[in-house]
């Protein structure tokens, strides 16, 4: 059985030349363990936003202006195991450093696997 290795990102179906180690925190509903004084433990919960990082190298032809100001979009993480997700209404996070790579974050609604 084939485990992850690999992941493809897309973002409007334009795909992202990613380097290995990107990652998708789904998002949703995230619970916090409130622990009680009788030995039980509740939990409380919050929304949760998705994460989705990923690394790019920097070369010619490399839409950064779009990534930096990317909203509105929607955002795929693909496994090469087959499965996928889509981060719909994606915005970029955080302001955009250059170098020899450059690192994205991108957040919107919760991750759906398609």
């Amino acid at each position: 059985m084939q485990h992850h290795g690999r992941a493809t990102i897309s973002y409007n179906g334009q795909r992202l030349q990613s380097k290995p180690g990107a990652t998708l925190n789904l998002g949703g509903t995230g619970r916090t363990p409130d622990p009680l004084d009788d030995g039980t433990v509740g939990y409380t919960e919050a929304t949760v936003a998705p994460e989705l990082n990923c690394v790019v190298p920097l070369k010619q032809g490399l839409a950064v202006e779009d990534l930096r100001n990317l909203t509105g979009a929607n955002v795929v993480f693909q496994s090469d195991t087959g499965m996928s997700w889509v981060v719909a209404e994606a915005f970029t996070v955080d302001t955009l450093t250059v170098g020899a790579d450059v690192a994205l974050k991108f957040s919107g609604k919760p991750a759906v696997q398609l």
